[in-house]
């Protein structure tokens, strides 16, 4: 390999995995384009699957969301160590998660296959599974590191919750369906759970950003709860593009470019407030 492609790659790629030194505009585009690819290919796996891809499945994928959220709290706390860690960070923990969650769900399925409500029941198998990793996950977080912040859950629920309370009021006062829609809601949620823990986690407590966007906001607006405003801003009216682009046909696949958009909001946004909760 020529020495400027090596060091092009440690650079940009390996050693943000190894020293879990955050992102670039490189890595990070990157790793959106493989985002879009495996969004692609997971669309069509459940498809052969016959697995449906609703609002109920949306909500039994949350728990994974939190166990992947966890987990890199587990390598922030340094509780496993190198190599082990490195599957504990983006995006190796992306692959990580997405093998363990197909698995759990063809098992799922297959358990109650035969069943004449096998959809309800292997779904709720599915989410049961994962919301007992998730408190795995958090016993052994706390029996490891010690509660220093406890105020930050309420700070960032509580400012996020008055939010999404308001927008929700806009949407029914304004007669506005994309507003009150609970899948809508629970990206916009998402994100700005993400954005005020960021804000919290910067602006309060001394951390520091490891995204793009968040590093920009801090450098030219000097705080980061332009996050806020800035995540609304792109968010609302992407919501409203899936709401008026996408047909009855395509519903699935509108549901899962839902599911993604709670994922990249609350996968970040729930491990920035275990990490200042726990001071790591």
């Amino acid at each position: 390999m020529p020495a400027a492609l090596k060091r092009f790659i440690e650079t940009y790629y390996l050693n943000p995995i190894i020293h879990d030194t955050g992102y670039n505009p490189i890595n990070t585009l990157t790793w959106a384009l493989v985002l879009v690819v495996c969004l692609f290919l997971t669309f069509k796996l459940l498809k052969k699957l016959e697995i449906g891809i609703d609002r109920r499945f949306i909500a039994a994928v949350v728990p994974y969301i939190l166990v992947g959220a966890s987990l890199r709290v587990v390598e922030d706390a340094e509780v496993v160590s190198p190599p082990l860690s490195y599957l504990l960070i983006t995006p190796l923990i992306f692959f990580l998660l997405f093998a363990s969650c197909l698995a759990i769900l063809i098992l799922s399925v297959n358990v109650f296959r035969s069943s004449k409500r096998g959809n309800a029941d292997h779904l709720r198998l599915f989410a049961l599974i994962g919301f007992l990793w998730l408190i795995a996950n958090l016993v052994i977080l706390i029996g490891m590191e010690e509660i220093t912040a406890p105020w930050v859950l309420f700070a960032v629920t509580g400012i996020s919750g008055i939010l999404v309370g308001i927008i929700y009021a806009i949407g029914v006062r304004g007669g506005i369906p994309l507003l009150t829609d609970r899948v809508n809601l629970a990206v916009l949620a998402a994100h700005l759970l993400d954005a005020t823990s960021s804000y919290i986690g910067i602006d309060l407590l001394g951390y520091t950003g490891k995204h793009v966007l968040e590093g920009l906001m801090v450098r030219y607006a000097g705080t980061a709860a332009g996050m806020i405003p800035l995540k609304l801003g792109i968010l609302i009216p992407l919501l409203y593009l899936l709401d008026t682009q996408f047909t009855e046909e395509e519903v699935e696949l509108k549901n899962l470019v839902l599911l993604t958009l709670i994922t990249i909001g609350l996968a970040p946004g729930v491990r920035n407030t275990l990490r200042l909760m726990l001071g790591v």
